[in-house]
């Protein structure tokens, strides 16, 4: 599950039609201050616009230290992460994200995106679980906890869309929490948490991993119906429905054992 795109286009249009016109100040939003950084910030954007995501990461880097004091060093940091997510870097997209949140801890996108990451690649057999779910656990508590209050939707997502966006946020948030206490076999918390997210987010793969919970908590029949209400879904991919009929086969065959 992947959470929104972050795009500069529109802000560096905004952005470099206020440069050329030398009214800066009459504009809302980030500035380039320079005609370098406007043609830097256009290679960005066209790599972007052509998911070329390794050299857009690239791109940013150079922007970065080019401009240092560049006014889209927040949408760039988050547009870096989002590539790296994109590419399945996992190392990358964490590192992109804690830069994010360095730079504004209160960047909810990029706190659910470190926490569901994380928790996406913990293991049970991991030697480090521990201290992976303790991360995983303080970015998504502080994600729910600032979604509280949030009243304002982050650059790039419509007023329109906000309500749902924050659903989306709050259901990831409780997902990455469930994934964390899979991990370590804290199955009645995960599902706690998977339900939670279900309740605000309804998603197919949340529902998995719900199911599969039920599984290890040996809560066979539970796991069935959720497996039954996945496979009956006109939404869920065929790569999903191939994971809910084969938990649903392990369901019903460790119910027939008993």
């Amino acid at each position: 599950m992947r959470l929104r795109s972050i795009s500069i286009t529109a802000l560096l249009l905004i952005g470099t039609a206020a440069f050329a016109q030398q009214a800066q100040q009459a504009q809302p939003g980030p500035h380039p201050k320079s005609q370098k950084e406007v043609d830097a910030l256009r290679k960005v954007q066209t790599d972007q616009q052509a998911s070329n995501w390794k050299q857009e990461i690239q791109d940013i880097n150079s922007v970065l230290e080019d401009f240092s004091d560049t006014e889209f060093k927040p949408q760039l940091l988050n547009m870096a992460m989002d590539a790296s997510q994109r590419l399945g870097d996992y190392a990358q997209t964490v590192a992109w994200g804690e830069r994010v949140i360095q730079n504004d801890p209160n960047d909810i996108t990029a706190r659910v995106t470190v926490a569901e990451t994380m928790a996406q690649h913990m293991r049970d057999t991991d030697l480090d679980k521990d201290q992976t779910a303790a991360k995983v656990n303080t970015y998504a508590n502080k994600a729910l906890e600032l979604l509280k209050t949030a009243n304002t939707p982050p650059q790039g997502i419509p007023d329109a869309q906000w309500g749902d966006y924050k659903k989306q946020l709050e259901g990831q948030a409780h997902d990455s929490l469930g994934l964390a206490a899979a991990a370590q076999k804290n199955y009645p918390q995960a599902i706690d948490h998977y339900k939670a997210a279900l309740a605000v987010f309804p998603n197919p793969i949340i529902m998995t991993h719900l199911a599969t919970s039920y599984l290890n908590n040996k809560q066979y029949d539970d796991a069935i119906a959720t497996d039954d209400k996945i496979l009956a879904m006109g939404d869920a991919s065929a790569s999903v429905k191939q994971v809910a009929q084969q938990q649903k086969d392990t369901a019903t065959k460790l119910k027939g054992s008993k």
